[in-house]
């Protein structure tokens, strides 16, 4: 075969088997995206397509040409290949991070966008403010709870850009000053504390712990804590839930750790990349728990226990139920987007209705978790108010 026929066969290929499989992608798209056909790597991160929807004002506003346009680019087998290409070539001879919100730091580390701004923001007296419009909401809460002989607990989780500032603040402009930084989160829970909040202040504990590993409590490559500073954390809480409780209802244990390869977390921004090489030659801990006693052999794991919290809930709550017998345990992620549990953990639903909610009133244990970026300004502490007063 000569080189002109060869030519005309890939020609006739990319004309004709290309439009055919974006039109299967297109079909199976709604109901089976697993069986979508592309060609190289799946691509990370989370989109969501705005709906195809034919209108007047759809067609006047350009939503439904918007929105077809979408569909058939994602559709486009060669699209995951083409743009790994592109930010493969991008990283290499420029240094740019192409994945939106996500800013490179000093020895590799990446962080979102939005912890950075939070922290560079923060005000003297912040803390102060944001426990005095939160203070009312949580002995609400707590109050429900309490009536009812159960556990309450309102966790503050650490941030990656608290803890390791120095990688980043070269990297943005940052007009906060370094006391209103470091002093917001004590600041915070002392002013809970003295309103008789039952806090567990998890980010100055993993704050206080920076440079007694031989590796930090967040991994280069990934925004939320590493298994180490997650198990630490659950630790913590398990201590606080037993001294609430006046007697060890939750089995103590103790951990420990081997370094390895980053995967799942420890990845996540470095997926969101998208290149051909990512960058991952970077170790992280991978915990093995001992627990006190067997799960069989322990009533915890028909405790019922529910946690609504951020993202970074899930680390904690996955040990606890893998690792510390806490079957009954249900992760309501930002209370509605999604309901996890196990085990193994998984999600159970998504997207939760209101009545999906209901059985956060019947809890034993209630851990309530917001992150020290985002403290008091979580739309879910009103979600579950809504839940406990019936609304």
């Amino acid at each position: 075969m000569n080189r002109l026929a060869l030519s005309r066969m890939v020609l006739f290929a990319a004309t004709s088997v290309l439009p055919l499989i974006s039109a299967w992608n297109m079909a199976m798209a709604p109901s089976h995206p697993e069986r979508q056909i592309t060609i190289g790597p799946k691509l990370g991160g989370v989109t969501y397509d705005a709906p195809v929807e034919l209108s007047w004002s759809s067609l006047r506003n350009g939503d439904f040409q918007k929105a077809v346009a979408s569909r058939v680019t994602d559709a486009f087998p060669l699209r995951p290949l083409l743009i790994r290409v592109n930010n493969e070539v991008r990283s290499e001879l420029f240094g740019e991070v192409t994945a939106p919100h996500v800013v490179r730091g000093a020895k590799g580390n990446l962080i979102e966008r939005s912890y950075l701004d939070d922290y560079c923001s923060r005000k003297e007296g912040m803390g102060l403010q944001l426990a005095a419009q939160i203070v009312p909401k949580l002995k609400e809460i707590q109050g429900y709870y309490r009536a009812r002989g159960a556990v309450f607990v309102y966790l503050v989780s650490p941030s990656k850009a608290a803890h390791v500032p120095e990688y980043f603040l070269d990297r943005i402009p940052c007009p906060s000053t370094p006391s209103a930084r470091t002093q917001l989160v004590p600041q915070y829970v002392e002013a809970l504390k003295a309103a008789g909040i039952n806090v567990l202040d998890t980010a100055s504990l993993i704050h206080s712990l920076k440079g007694k590993y031989e590796f930090e409590l967040f991994p280069e490559g990934g925004v939320h804590w590493n298994d180490v500073g997650g198990a630490i954390a659950v630790s913590a809480l398990v201590d606080e839930i037993n001294r609430q409780a006046g007697e060890k209802i939750l089995p103590p244990f103790t951990f420990t750790y081997e370094l390895s390869t980053a995967r799942g977390a420890d990845r996540e921004l470095v997926d969101l990349l998208n290149l051909f090489f990512p960058p991952l030659g970077y170790l992280t801990p991978k915990v093995q728990f001992t627990p006190s006693m067997p799960c069989k052999d322990h009533p915890a794991r028909t405790l019922d226990i529910a946690m609504v919290g951020s993202s970074f809930g899930h680390l904690p709550a996955r040990m606890l139920i893998e690792q510390d017998c806490l079957w009954g345990l249900n992760f309501y992620y930002y209370a509605k987007l999604g309901r996890f549990g196990g085990p193994p953990y998984h999600e159970i639903e998504r997207n939760l209705a209101d009545a999906d909610l209901a059985r956060l009133r019947g809890a034993k244990v209630m851990i309530l978790e917001e992150n020290e970026s985002f403290v008091a300004r979580s739309a879910y502490l009103d979600v579950l108010l809504n839940v406990l007063n019936g609304r």
